[in-house]
């Protein structure tokens, strides 16, 4: 009885583990080709849109992404294949340990985790952080995200590092590890579109009236302005040095929203001039005197 229960289990066993084999191995082609697939159709990978000194930026870092999806589920596929041939055979000779004195058992198993838990800790973090986010949908090749401060695009998303080309075209290099468990904004995980906004502030004695037009005409002029909607204009706060004002605007994608917010910030600064419109003013009193004049402490933002 035990030597056909011994069988059962066996082809149970040996079932399972073929089929989950089979199973894993699919997954990973279908995911890794719908990575290939997303990058092939991405037309840029700039947080910021720049000419360049490289003949042809897009096609290289399409190229390169495209060999780091290859690499990464290549190692993914090795790793994940390895680790399920090895729970299969310890699962396979599980029945046989009762022969096998149980404290010796427990000492070498504790004995290889002690070693290989020291020894390859930090890359064993890194690696398994890196499966995750291979399968995740956090953050992609070619995502624009902010993150500690930087913006920029997802250039390389490799097992154990990511690396964050940021806007000055500089490299943010982040252990994914620590990247797993980080927090940030990405700008197209779901889409490209943004909804650029430009905070400013006028005096009191600003007609507001004037303000809102030449703020919706700014935004309207912008080459980078996607006319889904008219610009939008609010009045934010009203505090004692002025009123802060906003103007918002749809752009087409992060690096598009880049070019149309420094675009209205352009055009309100010489529309401002050439209308005689101030900004908020800061008013100083001088100890036993009267308050210092406003054309001693202009500020502008």
């Amino acid at each position: 009885m035990m030597n056909k229960s011994l069988i059962i289990y066996l082809c149970v066993m040996g079932a399972t583990g073929v089929l989950l084999y089979l199973w894993s191995s699919r997954r990973i082609n279908i995911v890794e080709a719908q990575r290939r697939l997303r990058i092939k159709g991405l037309k840029h990978f700039d947080s910021a849109r720049t000419q360049t000194p490289l003949d042809a930026p897009v096609e290289d870092a399409r190229e390169t992404a495209l060999e780091s999806v290859e690499a990464r589920f290549s190692i993914i596929r090795k790793v994940t294949q390895l680790s399920l041939v090895l729970i299969w055979v310890v699962a396979l000779v599980f029945p046989l340990l009762n022969n096998v004195p149980a404290a010796m058992v427990s000492v070498l198993v504790a004995a290889a985790g002690i070693i290989v838990g020291v020894a390859s800790r930090p890359f064993i973090e890194n690696l398994i952080a890196g499966m995750v986010m291979s399968f995740a949908h956090p953050i992609r090749l070619g995502d624009t995200v902010i993150i500690d401060g930087q913006y920029g695009t997802v250039e390389d998303l490799s097992i154990t590092y990511t690396i964050i080309k940021i806007w000055n075209w500089r490299r943010y290099v982040i252990p994914n590890s620590r990247m797993l468990a980080k927090e940030f904004v990405n700008c197209t995980i779901n889409d490209s579109y943004q909804w650029k906004h430009v905070q400013f502030w006028v005096a009191y004695d600003t007609d507001l009236e004037k303000v809102q037009a030449l703020a919706v005409e700014a935004a309207k002029q912008s080459r980078y302005f996607a006319d889904y909607e008219p610009p939008r204009f609010w009045v934010m706060e009203m505090e004692k040095e002025g009123i802060q004002c906003w103007i918002a605007a749809w752009a087409n994608s992060p690096s598009n929203a880049w070019q149309l917010g420094h675009d209205i910030r352009t055009r309100l600064v010489l529309d401002f001039a050439a209308h005689g419109i101030t900004t908020h003013r800061f008013q100083f009193e001088r100890p036993g005197g009267p308050a210092l004049g406003p054309t001693s402490a202009d500020a502008q933002y």
